[in-house]
């Protein structure tokens, strides 16, 4: 079996390089990936599995692009893609099944509440999914689609974990289906102490599926919900992580955090045509305890997605057209008891969209799409504020095959983000600061290789960013933060990756991200900040695998991820004379599988590496110059899992 990054390749799809079965959906309709030009990267289940990842978080670290960091001290960790900094959350879109769950508030998705037993696979589309999802794609889209149940299925599976930090975790799940009718069930609860002090983490999640395979497509209700209690430690000052790393800064504060989604779908065909469509609802409610008082939130969002596609050829090229709406309302309200206050939000979209993909037999793909979007967004406070606009995305890419072995793409496009609801309010203090939606320019060109047992992929990229939004904080102004539009800014970088076979037993492989991330021109707060770094964005990102299967019932790989220096948190002025340090981690997992039974063992930071992955400049403590979260040392792992059935 091949690895990469501690995870077979064969299913890392790339463009026309899927291993036989794969299907990806990134028109939104299922279909064999290498139909799309885009350059979808599919990880699998059983990737998955054999790396050894506790969380998705986990996983995306060792994909090639991302930068995920820990900036609050919860499980939900922050995905960045392609080097946003602190506004990664909100450039990078998360999808489950097609459906948002990126917030609408500066908080990161909720992946902790997916156990990792229910994910079918994950889908990367970089730089890419502005036209079929909308906002905050400028980065990429990853898709998670959980497993459900299929015709004439009967399995199960069990999972136990045990390791550093007092872990304990079960989980459990079953899929039972017959001719025409099935049914998932999926349990997991996980509790640890954590690294952390006051960072103690109860997590449980349910999830299932019911589906109807009918004569002309499936019908399908999935629901699943997730409940976290957490302990939050807070930062450390610079002279608490050398005194005390593992401390709390903050021994009384915690949270709660509650997650429901429901879905209503069902793809049909008609002949060729296939129609679709999904009924979405998600509540999410949490509470803080910090700064004295307790900080309430509860939003709930309702969506319907209709959507068709209609196959013809056109001369001698075949011929795909996806046509869409997607149409959601927002609400949310906040009740923050320290300071007394309280506000509302709500936001409408509704969107049309259109994907059209010829294939020639030249192999020749061309994609063309585009989207627009009306965005009416109420916020109440002390009094009521109104903004609706209308935003637009387009992209054009092309995959040309070279050959049996080779293949070059390029794609241009246009992106936005819409100011999520945190970056618009005034939490009482003033008028409402009603931001301009963020627009980017994306390019791409890149190049492939694969063989048997051989795979290499180079990307060049650039996005240029006008209206970002992110938070500029007292480093730049002499009296408080605030949230703006920036000044031109621009995403530059190169992404290499492949792997090879090194004799029957052995695969290695590689990967590299450069990424320059800066203001092209502008000033405001009285600096000059043309040409300066934008904050938390690495430049140079690697990293390496060593994969060896001496049986067939043995899995044994390393990992290696290389983290290069970056700017601290708040310094957009560049003034800082020092960043963050690199740090290098190395990951073992070994697994052992007979029949049903697969024991596995893992070590995460092998060589017990001191590090944090998110801090920021400290403007009010004298003789401190910031603040971070101490990331764990060395930690263990043990699981024992069961898998019976006929899938």
């Amino acid at each position: 079996m091949a690895l990469v990054w501690g995870a077979p390749i064969g299913a890392f799809a790339e463009g026309d390089f899927a291993a036989p079965g794969v299907v990806v959906t990134a028109d939104r309709f299922e279909r064999p990936a290498g139909e799309t030009p885009i350059g979808v990267t599919v990880i699998t289940a059983e990737e998955i599995r054999d790396s050894g990842a506790r969380t998705l978080p986990e996983v995306l670290s060792r994909e090639v692009g991302f930068t995920v960091r820990d900036n609050s001290g919860s499980p939900n960790r922050q995905i960045d893609l392609r080097g946003f900094g602190i506004t990664g959350d909100q450039n990078t879109l998360v999808l489950v099944n097609g459906q948002r769950i990126s917030e609408n508030e500066l908080t990161p998705a909720d992946l902790a509440s997916i156990s990792l037993g229910t994910v079918e696979r994950i889908e990367i589309l970089r730089s890419s999914g502005a036209v079929l999802y909308g906002s905050g794609a400028t980065g990429g889209t990853v898709n998670i689609i959980t497993r459900g149940p299929k015709p004439e299925e009967r399995s199960a599976q069990i999972a136990a974990t045990a390791g550093s930090y007092d872990t304990l975790g079960a989980s459990a799940g079953i899929n039972l289906a017959t001719e025409r009718f099935g049914l998932g069930l999926n349990a997991a609860r996980l509790s640890t102490d954590n690294y952390r002090r006051n960072n103690a983490l109860t997590q449980e999640n349910v999830a299932g599926e019911l589906t109807w395979f009918g004569d002309r497509g499936p019908v399908s209700l999935k629901f699943s919900k997730g409940s976290q209690e957490l302990g939050l430690p807070g930062a450390r000052t610079e002279a608490q992580l050398t005194s005390d790393r593992r401390g709390a800064t903050n021994p009384n504060d915690y949270a709660s955090l509650d997650d429901t989604r429901v879905t209503l779908g069902t793809t049909q065909r008609a002949g060729s045509v296939e129609l679709a469509v999904d009924v979405t609802h998600r509540e999410r409610k949490s509470r803080t305890f910090q700064f004295g008082g307790n900080n309430d939130i509860n939003g709930r969002v309702t969506g319907v997605s209709p959507r068709v596609r209609i196959p013809f050829d056109i001369g001698y090229a075949q011929n795909s057209l996806v046509l869409g709406a997607d149409w959601d309302r927002w609400n949310f309200n906040n009740t923050i008891s320290s300071f007394g206050y309280f506000g509302t939000s709500e936001q409408e979209n509704a969107a049309l969209y259109f994907q059209d993909t010829l294939e020639f037999p030249t192999r020749t793909i061309v994609s063309v799409g585009a989207r627009t979007q009306r965005v009416d967004t109420t916020l109440t406070e002390t009094q009521t504020s109104q903004q609706v606009r209308t935003v637009n995305a387009t992209e054009l890419a092309l995959r040309q095959a070279l050959g049996e072995d080779w293949s070059v793409h390029g794609k241009i496009g246009r992106s936005f983000r819409l100011p999520v609801v945190d970056e618009i309010r005034s939490f009482g203090f003033g008028l409402p600061n009603l931001l301009e939606p963020q627009t980017s320019r994306d390019a791409e060109i890149g190049v492939q290789f694969t063989q048997p047992g051989s795979r290499a992929r180079l990307a060049v990229f650039q996005s240029r960013l006008e209206n970002e939004i992110m938070f500029v904080p007292f480093a730049l102004s002499a009296f408080s933060g605030q949230n703006v539009n920036l000044p031109p800014t621009r995403r530059t970088g190169l992404e290499f990756d492949g792997s090879t076979m090194l004799g029957q037993h052995w695969e290695a492989g590689i990967r590299y991200a450069y990424t320059e991330a800066e203001f092209r021109s502008g000033t405001f707060s009285g600096i000059d900040v043309t040409g300066n770094e934008i904050p938390l964005v690495p430049r140079h990102k690697a990293g390496a695998s060593l994969a060896w299967r001496p049986a067939e019932a043995w899995l044994v790989n390393a990992i290696v991820t290389f983290v290069g220096e970056q700017r601290y948190d708040g310094d957009q002025s560049n003034s800082f004379d020092r960043k963050m340090p690199n740090y290098t981690l190395l990951d073992v997992n070994a697994a052992w599988t007979r029949g049903p039974l697969t024991l596995r063992a893992s070590v995460l930071n092998v060589t017990d590496v001191y590090y944090y992955s998110y801090a920021i400049l400290d403007q009010f403590t004298p003789g401190n110059a910031f603040n971070a979260y101490p990331a764990a040392d060395r930690t263990l792992l043990i699981t024992a899992e069961l898998r019976f059935g006929n899938r």
